[in-house]
């Protein structure tokens, strides 16, 4: 039988937007019921690199850019460019997030998801400088080369100041809401909410802190593993598995609690 050649891994960013008050909390997005992709699932905000998050022209815009691998520059601003687009939040420093208007901001936003303005020059325009180096490497999951649609997805972990409100964009997001690790894993086991295997897994480990300077601390000093499940036959059935070394412990769960749980796809939950 002739081997199909597996669908090309997209690059992508996903955000883990953390913060403490009333207590340690991750911003999560409910995607649209009519997506193709994750329908209603609760995910962390993020999606696909664009060709215009690699401009050199980001280096004048952007603390620490010629310090973060060249490999990494483009995945950090889709990082940020993302969560913009999608919650309204400006991970900026925290005087220049202050001084554009939330009027001007809005504005930005609905005109750079229609198409008509790109991130760069509302940057500029604003005179918004952004922190490569604020967003932590938390995780790498790549989709298995089985699925028809691939990401090759890297996860951030950054703080948020309190007073940030973060707006769902009403098109691909319909909720934006700050909820407890622990309470997001328990209304997925639940099935109050959908809530998919690779975010499932990554709030797991975000659980393990009890506060932001906790989790940051962590990320920094746990290796980066590259995870790509897979499926494996077991005596009791058919179970999706990572590796043992990617540091979310033994992970064997049968084909038929994937899907249980409303979320049968064991590719990255969310890219736009």
């Amino acid at each position: 039988m002739e081997r199909t050649t597996p669908a090309r891994a997209v690059p992508a960013s996903t955000v883990l937007l953390v913060r403490d008050r009333p207590a340690f909390e991750v911003l999560m997005v409910t995607r649209h019921q009519q997506s193709t992709f994750a329908a209603g699932a609760l995910v962390f905000p993020g999606g696909k690199v664009d060709p215009e998050d690699g401009n050199d022209g980001w280096g004048g815009a952007v603390d620490g850019w010629h310090s973060v691998p060249a490999d990494q520059r483009a995945l950090r601003i889709a990082a940020i460019r993302e969560v913009f687009e999608e919650t309204g939040l400006l991970m900026a420093r925290s005087s220049a997030s202050r001084d554009c208007a939330a009027e001007t901001a809005t504005t930005a936003r609905r005109e750079i998801r229609e198409g008509h303005l790109d991130f760069l020059t509302f940057a500029r325009s604003a005179g918004i400088v952004f922190d490569a180096k604020q967003l932590v490497p938390f995780a790498h999951w790549i989709t298995p080369e089985a699925m028809p649609k691939r990401f090759d997805t890297h996860f951030y972990l950054i703080a948020v100041a309190s007073e940030q409100q973060a707006v769902s964009d009403g098109l691909e997001i319909t909720n934006a809401e700050w909820i407890a690790p622990a309470e997001a894993l328990r209304l997925g086991r639940a099935r109050e909410r959908i809530v998919g295997f690779p975010t499932r897994l990554n709030l797991q480990l975000l659980a393990e802190s009890r506060s932001v300077n906790e989790a940051l601390s962590r990320a920094q000093q746990r290796p980066v593993v590259t995870v790509q499940s897979r499926i494996e036959q077991r005596p009791g059935g058919r179970v999706l598995t990572i590796p043992q070394d990617a540091g979310y412990g033994l992970v064997e769960e049968p084909l038929s609690e994937v899907a249980a749980r409303g979320h049968a796809s064991v590719s990255v939950p969310h890219h736009s």
